[in-house]
């Protein structure tokens, strides 16, 4: 449909909840709101009625690992590539997810010796693009998420970025004894796998001794991304002088830093700080590093992620809104608004404006509970939604 009203909403901009408007959709954008449901001067076009459910924005979600997983749900266990993107994105546009950026690992040797695939890591690149550039339900890119001790991929991260692959890139170190695995906790988790701590040291040693990229190569690397416009996130920082650091390189985006210190020195700095929705939904971190809510109610995350789990952004925002965190737009905008904002497509996404891609979600909010009654991207209609001819061609203001 190139022309179609939604009409007796209850809609979420970033500033208010509007009760029972009204939006006007044409060729894929949002073309009015109004503040009123009232119909006048007869024309034949499309009518939703909303019925009093919320219109909010469509879901951005900037960090999920679950396209990997979706390949590969059991080490060595390899699904077609375009099956596996299929089926995920039918799932994320069911959660309310509109724009998606796949965060496909590279250089993480132990996550590619886990899984045991079939496919390079090449391989996952182009063809998760390939399909990304078909007719697709949602808004698909690719955030590649490196990691500095893979020394012999650091060339194909310019290769893959220089292709048109890549539209977000995060640097991360999984190295034990800093970051989300300080020393103490590594041995613990050590132990559960039936290490003893002798064994747990020597392990620990072994993997502080791989080599890194050098700080010259991340600048390098770092430089080349800005050329490209691509924003730079960092990945669990767990010090104020890392955050510092970060910063300084040109890194805009702190993604799960592990402690409350960090998180606050990040928003100083003006850093688009994320959090797991995840951690807020599930009340806390798996692995006892920062609780995303209570951050959250202290000003010290400002855009959310389902990072694993995708139908948390749309449960989390409205938990934060349920439980008087945060009002309804603040919450939605940390998934929307703040996340487009982070990714540079604030002028086309992530609020309900006039102009912007009609990129909308429709949420019955029965029992305090919310679920996603239709999905809109780009004009383009998903999902359980009442379609009624009428005459419609204005709506007063």
């Amino acid at each position: 449909m190139n022309y179609f009203v939604i009409n007796n909403a209850n809609i979420v901009t970033p500033t208010e909840v509007i009760p029972g408007g009204s939006v006007i959709v044409e060729n894929g954008k949002i073309k009015e709101i109004s503040r009123v449901s009232h119909l006048h001067e007869p024309s034949e076009h499309f009518v939703i009625e909303a019925n009093g459910n919320y219109l909010m924005p469509g879901i951005i979600d900037i960090h999920t690992d679950a396209m990997d997983h979706e390949i590969c749900p059991r080490p060595g266990a390899d699904f077609p590539v375009e099956v596996a993107f299929s089926e995920l994105e039918k799932r994320m546009c069911s959660a309310g997810i509109t724009t998606v950026f796949h965060s496909i690992h590279l250089g993480y040797y132990d996550a590619e010796h886990n899984q045991r695939s079939k496919y390079t890591r090449t391989q996952i690149f182009e063809e998760v693009y390939k399909a990304s550039q078909k007719s697709t339900l949602i808004n698909n890119r690719i955030h590649l998420r490196y990691e500095i001790t893979g020394v012999k991929d650091y060339e194909l991260c310019f290769e893959l970025v220089d292709k048109g692959l890549v539209k977000l890139f995060s640097f991360m170190d999984h190295t034990p004894g800093q970051g989300q695995y300080p020393l103490e906790k590594y041995i613990v988790m050590a132990k559960k796998r039936g290490l003893n701590e002798e064994q747990a040291i020597e392990e620990l040693q072994k993997r502080q001794g791989r080599p890194k990229i050098s700080k010259e190569q991340i600048v390098e690397l770092i430089r080349f991304l800005q050329e490209r416009n691509i924003h730079i996130a960092s990945h669990d920082d767990d010090t104020v002088a890392k955050v510092e650091e970060n910063h300084a390189l040109g890194i805009d985006i702190c993604e799960f830093p592990i402690n409350i210190e960090t998180a606050q020195r990040a928003i100083e700095l003006d850093m688009h700080v994320v959090g797991g929705a995840s951690n807020v939904l599930r009340g806390g971190s798996t692995g006892g590093n920062l609780h995303v809510q209570e951050a959250i109610a202290l000003g010290a995350i400002n855009v959310l992620c389902s990072d694993y789990y995708s139908p948390s952004l749309l449960h989390s925002t409205f938990m934060l809104f349920q439980q008087n965190v945060l009002s309804l737009p603040e919450a939605v905008n940390l998934v929307t608004r703040n996340a487009a904002i982070s990714v540079g497509l604030e002028q086309t996404k992530g609020s309900i404006e006039p102009g912007k891609d009609a990129d909308m979600l429709m949420i019955n909010y029965a029992d305090n509970f919310p679920t996603v009654t239709y999905t809109i991207v780009g004009g383009n209609i998903s999902g359980k939604y009442n379609l009624i001819e009428r005459k419609v061609h204005e709506f007063s203001n």
